[in-house]
């Protein structure tokens, strides 16, 4: 039953993968689109600490980055038991090698780093009250996620793997530091 199941998955990953990947051909636009967020997306995250410790907004900034802290960790367990090639690897006389340019690739597929960093700093901020901010974050991760697929490097399901470990990342930082606000006097 659950091999069933788990066939169905690898079908509907492999398939989605093959399409959004197969769209960068004879789209230079789309090509560059994909490659952009894939490499340089992650940088706008890291963007958003400059923007928090700017405005003063020290537990916020404690926050994002407790929840990639997080993920890191989580993620780091996960690769102690469970490491998937990534798609150009395991299907490599199918599938089209990737655009790599300037992109590590050596690292494993399950969950997706950059996907699952980018959520759980969106996540956070957005639940620490900075709406705006997060909303810009939450696009931008989103953004990321497919790129990430459509520039070769991921599954659909490693990218859902990062969104959610991202996501619950935040959500466990934010009340990880709203508890240990009570015991810190930070000027906000």
């Amino acid at each position: 039953m659950i091999d069933k199941y788990l066939d169905q998955i690898r079908f509907y990953d492999y398939h989605i993968y093959t399409f959004l990947h197969g769209t960068i051909h004879g789209r230079p636009f789309l090509n560059d689109f994909y490659l952009f967020f894939a490499k340089y997306g992650i940088i706008l995250f890291f963007l958003s600490f400059i923007y928090l410790i700017d405005r003063k907004k020290i537990n916020a900034f404690i926050c994002s980055f407790t929840a990639a802290g997080i993920a890191i960790i989580i993620n780091t367990l996960i690769l102690l038991f469970w490491k998937r090639p990534r798609p150009f690897i395991s299907h490599s006389d199918e599938i089209i090698r990737p655009i790599t340019e300037g992109l590590r690739v050596t690292s494993f597929s399950f969950p997706s780093v950059h996907t699952y960093i980018s959520f759980a700093i969106a996540t956070s901020i957005y639940l620490y009250g900075h709406k705006k901010l997060g909303t810009i974050l939450y696009v931008l991760a989103f953004l990321v996620a497919i790129s990430r697929i459509g520039a070769g490097l991921h599954y659909p399901s490693d990218v859902i793997g990062g969104l959610i470990l991202g996501t619950t990342s935040g959500i466990t930082a934010y009340q990880i530091i709203r508890r240990s606000e009570r015991n810190w006097k930070i000027e906000e």
